[in-house]
């Protein structure tokens, strides 16, 4: 799993799953490219990528924006001259107090749109922007970061649900788009993931969810990033599929 001289974008690079998925990859050797709307954050990331001896760009960004993707890979070619990898990670969700999953009577309209615009219209706007320059490349690795949220309509918001199901069905177009350039595209289906989006959930769910998961623990950001890791190593017969990693409480 050498990536030496590759490059890799990371969205929602500043915390998480995000951070932990770029530390790896500089790890085996790309260079990384993070991008966030959290300036702060990618910074600090950045400057452990750089105590490595890894390069890295930070970038502060919206990908619900069209305009941002675009100029973000405008700027990767004018520092790296390619793009071999892109990590669509970024994400945000809404939940009841303690965690608890949100009603549809309760969605406003506005978070509808919010989330929508990120976790979904984020990744297409993300994925269009470097589709270009892989398929001129005739190679390429698209990881997106869904949730088993996607699957089975569980333990969140309806946007977040819907819009992580969408995420999964995009994974499938683009990697029929895009096979025939030797690109491929894949998701990762994390279950409950101990990270700070789930700082305001209660004990009493997380205990609950542990009950329900074969392997009896949930995950960490680490296991997330060592399934992309995989999924963007060279030789792999692998696209369209969505991989769930959640000690086996989600079965499909």
């Amino acid at each position: 799993m050498e990536l030496k001289g590759k490059v890799a974008i990371v969205t929602g690079a500043g915390r998480g799953i995000g951070r932990e998925t770029a530390l790896k990859l500089a790890k085996a050797g790309a260079k990384l490219v993070l991008a966030d709307i959290m300036k702060n954050t990618i910074e600090e990331v950045k400057n452990e990528i750089e105590k490595i001896g890894q390069e890295a760009l930070a970038i502060q960004m919206d990908v619900s924006k069209w305009e941002d993707a675009r100029t973000m890979v405008d700027r990767i070619m004018e520092g790296f001259g390619r793009i071999d990898i892109l990590v669509n990670n970024a994400g945000i969700s809404q939940r009841g107090e303690r965690g608890v999953h949100l009603k549809v009577l309760d969605v406003e309209d506005s978070v509808w749109d919010t989330i929508i615009g990120v976790n979904l219209k984020g990744v297409f706007n993300c994925s269009k922007a470097v589709m270009p320059f892989m398929i001129s490349q005739r190679s390429g690795k698209i990881v997106n970061i869904g949730s088993t949220a996607g699957l089975t309509g569980e333990f969140s918001s309806a946007p977040y649900c819907a819009s992580k199901a969408g995420v999964l069905c995009l994974t499938k177009v683009l990697a029929r788009e895009l096979g025939q350039y030797n690109i491929n595209v894949n998701a990762v289906a994390p279950g409950l993931i101990l990270t700070e989006m789930h700082a305001n959930t209660s004990s009493e769910i997380i205990e609950e969810s542990q009950k329900k998961t074969p392997l009896g623990r949930h995950g960490r950001p680490v296991d997330i990033a060592r399934t992309v890791l995989f999924l963007v190593s060279e030789d792999i017969l692998i696209t369209g599929q969505t991989i769930v990693v959640d000690g086996g409480k989600t079965m499909h």
